[in-house]
């Protein structure tokens, strides 16, 4: 896909080592759609982003902690850019867009955590922004909130964002379309 980039979205060792929450949800998926996606990108050439969620002090995300790490499955290799955020949209407050455009991305695909927070608002601000945005639909988790159960969540989030716009990819077909 020429013109894409991958952004894998917080898929931090504090979603999975349960010392300051309950781990993710189906966390070996999720790190194996992600590292079915990374190695496609990776092969192919494709740009990615590593978009690192920061918290504050005791938070699951701690900054400068073990628990805000990039999952270790997942270590950015050298000329990998990693973003650093602090809000829910990785676009907010950041440089993503000047760094998408140095880039010559135009289409973004998309895989990590949180479903409903950090993967739903980056894909709709990269929509708001004139990005064409592909969801990996089988690549993001979340945790059950308020009695909804993850695939729940995760179905909701799916069907929003391709109302929205985005396209749905299931990650199988989406590492084959990287090469």
């Amino acid at each position: 896909m020429p013109n894409t980039a991958l952004l894998v979205i917080d898929i931090q060792r504090g979603a999975f080592d349960g010392a300051r929450c309950d781990p993710i949800d189906q966390p070996n998926a999720l790190v194996a759609s992600a590292l079915s996606l990374l190695s496609a990108a990776r092969s192919s050439g494709t740009p990615i982003v590593f978009v690192q969620h920061c918290e504050g002090a005791g938070a699951p995300f701690e900054e400068g902690s073990i628990h805000g790490e990039i999952h270790e499955a997942l270590a950015p290799q050298p000329g990998e850019a990693v973003l650093r955020k602090h809000a829910s949209s990785a676009f907010e407050g950041t440089n993503l867009g000047a760094l998408l455009a140095d880039m010559n991305a135009r289409e973004l695909v998309l895989c990590g955590l949180q479903s409903e927070f950090c993967v739903a608002n980056t894909a709709k601000a990269a929509l708001a922004q004139g990005f064409a945005v592909t969801i990996a639909e089988d690549g993001h988790s979340t945790w059950p909130r308020e009695g909804e159960p993850t695939d729940a969540i995760k179905a909701r989030v799916n069907a929003e964002l391709a109302q929205a716009g985005a396209r749905l990819r299931p990650v199988a077909n989406l590492e084959r379309s990287f090469t």
